[in-house]
């Protein structure tokens, strides 16, 4: 079967997510095509499975995976990163999640996918690198890389430094300026057109740096809050758009900046806690852990 999202399947993060598009690009293509087709192909008996498969009702196992391979057409390295995916996706351990990362990871830079965007992604290699770049343009370090390195926290040893400088320089994100110096050669840097995959890894890490913050930093030098609320997946939908907005709200102000004297990260996160509960209507909820 052609299968035109095969070299696609790169720029995914969720197996689930692949097999929905595939599937609506396949009946776009074909009008024969549906569930019993696939099933049939694959060889599973119920033409019903990947429909639960893509809902999430059920996971693929090792002998369902081939099935599911052989029938997506996916050879070489796409299938390996399909199987990856799918153990990454249904991993119960941290250890487990880790280990699979790691394959896809792996699997995805050997790819014409990651060298054809390579400058793009190699600013979310590590977690550093976007500090690295507000500070290489706007502290005095002077040409030290092991200046600048103690600058972050924690700091970073001058040997890294040095490569994520020639990096941030070598992919366009900094700029040596006449007298040496560096500048950003834009104000901003954004992850819109860039699969979460990639960026998963420096957001991971950014989260983590939260936690030690929380630990670690007096609490006016920090901000945490949370609020765990009942609400409309409409309202859930409305909170988000405003997160965003705040997020946006925040890089302009950083922008139209006069004076900088630190680098700060602020994360927004929201996510799930429950599955669907159904209607209920509730005079008051919400609570801050």
């Amino acid at each position: 079967m052609d299968n035109p999202l095969a070299e696609k399947i790169f720029e995914y993060d969720n197996y689930r997510f692949y097999l929905r598009d595939f599937f609506r690009e396949q009946k776009r293509l074909k009008e024969i095509f549906s569930h019993r087709f696939f099933a049939r192909r694959a060889g599973f008996a119920s033409s019903s499975f990947c429909a639960h498969v893509i809902d999430g009702k059920r996971n693929l196992t090792a002998e369902s995976l081939r099935k599911v391979v052989k029938g997506l057409g996916l050879t070489g390295k796409s299938a390996a990163y399909f199987e990856a995916l799918v153990y990454y996706n249904q991993a119960r351990t941290v250890e487990d999640r880790e280990h699979y990362f790691r394959q896809i990871e792996r699997l995805r830079k050997s790819t014409q996918f990651y060298r054809v965007h390579q400058q793009q992604y190699a600013y979310y290699d590590e977690w550093y690198y976007p500090v690295i770049r507000e500070l290489a343009a706007y502290a005095d370090w002077r040409g030290d890389y092991a200046r600048l390195g103690r600058l972050v926290r924690p700091s970073v040893p001058p040997e890294k430094v040095r490569a994520a400088v020639e990096t941030l320089l070598k992919i366009g994100l900094l700029v040596r300026t006449a007298d040496g110096r560096c500048r950003q050669s834009a104000e901003t840097v954004t992850a819109e057109s860039v699969p979460s995959a990639i960026t998963r890894k420096t957001r991971k890490e950014f989260i983590l740096k939260a936690i030690d913050a929380l630990e670690t930093l007096p609490v006016e030098k920090r901000h945490i809050a949370g609020a765990t609320v009942a609400m409309s997946a409409e309202a859930y939908q409305q909170a988000l758009q405003k997160l965003d907005e705040v997020r946006k709200d925040i890089l302009e102000a950083a922008m139209d900046e006069q004076k900088v004297d630190g680098v700060y990260q602020f994360n927004f996160q929201a996510f799930p806690l429950s599955g669907e509960v159904g209607y209920r209507s509730n005079g008051s909820n919400g609570g801050a852990p």
